[in-house]
């Protein structure tokens, strides 16, 4: 039995890898082709954080404009959420702050983590480390760079937000 149970919404721009890096931390698969979410994909993963059991509700929220108007349920109850962009499409980063907006909306001061992925494509990028960690510095987020495809630093994504939501918990 979980001693916490966490909502985590998944946001960003569509195609920029929320499906993917849901489907490493729980399946530890990866896909290379993959249809767009339509509305929402809920997934659950147990973990042991500091001796806690956590289990976290993953939900995988379509990113396209069209979606918008029926998101904001997607967002009761959220502990935390991770705002996904594509370190190779620039115009999802510089949509993070409405993502940001758009989530705090709805949930109010949550923990986020603002999260850059698919740096395995490295001849592609258009967003550079330094870039992501100067906003989410800026904006005093923590900031993490992922390959779902890879699996680099998956995991220490959703724990890290994890130990995030505990710590918010426990003051």
């Amino acid at each position: 039995m979980a001693s916490y149970k966490f909502k985590i919404p998944l946001v960003g721009d569509g195609a920029v890898g929320k499906t993917s890096l849901i489907i490493k931390f729980v399946e530890n698969m990866f896909k290379h082709e993959y249809k767009s979410t339509i509305g929402v994909d809920i997934f659950t993963k147990s973990v042991k954080i500091d001796k806690n059991d956590v289990l976290m509700t993953l939900w995988d929220i379509a990113g396209q404009e069209r979606f918008k108007v029926i998101r904001k349920g997607f967002f009761d109850g959220a502990a935390g959420a991770i705002i996904v962009y594509d370190v190779t499409r620039k115009d999802t980063f510089e949509n993070v702050e409405n993502w940001l907006n758009e989530v705090q909306e709805y949930t109010g001061p949550i923990p986020m983590i603002i999260c850059g992925n698919k740096i395995d494509l490295t001849d592609k990028r258009q967003v550079s480390t330094k870039q992501g960690n100067s906003y989410a510095s800026k904006i005093n987020k923590t900031f993490i760079e992922t390959s779902a495809k890879t699996g680099e630093n998956v995991e220490n994504a959703f724990i890290e937000l994890c130990s995030e939501i505990l710590s918010t918990r426990k003051k």
